[in-house]
C-alpha cells in the first residue's frame, strides 16, 4: 500500500505567498480575436478618417495581421458598446446640441413643483426628499378591462344555436 504524503501548513502558505508574488505574465501573442479587440479603438479612428473596411483589413493584412473585410466587420460588431453601455456613457456626460447645450442632472437634483406632482399645498414638502416622476403619465380613473374580440356572425348561422 503506497505511503500518504504529507506537507506541511507552513510550506504551503510560503508556496501561495511566492506564487502571490509573481508579476503577470504578458502574452506573447494573440488570438486574430484578441488582436482586434485591442486594435478596435485605431481602427475606429481611421473609419471616422473615411477609410473602409477593404482599406482597413489591407493595412492590416501589411502588419501580417490577415482578416476578412466580413470577419473585420463582424468583430467591430461584436466589440461595439452595448445600448446600455452607450446609454450609461450619454448620461454620465453633458450633451452638446446644435441649439444650444443640454446638461444632464443627475436625479438628486431634479425638482418638481408640488402642482405637477399633484400634492396639496397643506403638505410641507420642504423637508420631503425630491420626487421623480416618470415621462409617462398614468390616470387615476379605472380602465374597464376590454372585452375580448368576437366576429360578427356568418350569414345564416342565426338557425344553428
Amino acid at each position: 500500500m503506497p505511503k500518504t504524503v504529507r506537507i506541511a501548513k507552513t510550506d504551503i502558505d510560503d508556496v501561495i505567498g511566492l506564487f502571490a508574488d509573481l508579476p503577470a505574465k504578458e502574452a506573447s501573442d494573440y488570438s486574430l480575436r484578441e488582436a482586434i479587440k485591442q486594435i478596435v479603438p485605431a481602427i475606429n479612428d481611421l473609419l471616422k478618417k473615411g477609410y473602409n473596411h477593404s482599406e482597413v483589413s489591407k493595412l492590416l493584412a501589411q502588419k501580417n495581421i490577415v482578416i476578412s473585410e466580413t470577419t473585420l466587420r463582424q468583430y467591430l460588431r461584436d466589440f461595439a458598446p452595448t445600448k446600455t453601455q452607450r446609454v450609461e456613457q450619454i448620461t454620465s456626460t453633458s450633451i452638446t446640441r446644435k441649439k444650444g447645450i443640454a446638461k444632464t442632472q443627475p436625479v438628486e437634483q431634479i425638482n418638481i413643483p408640488p402642482s405637477v406632482v399633484g400634492v396639496s399645498s397643506s403638505v410641507d414638502i420642504s423637508s420631503s426628499p425630491t420626487v421623480v416622476v416618470d415621462k409617462q403619465v398614468t390616470s387615476t380613473a379605472t380602465i374597464e378591462p376590454k372585452q375580448p374580440y368576437r366576429s360578427p356572425p356568418k350569414p345564416g348561422s342565426e338557425n344553428f344555436k
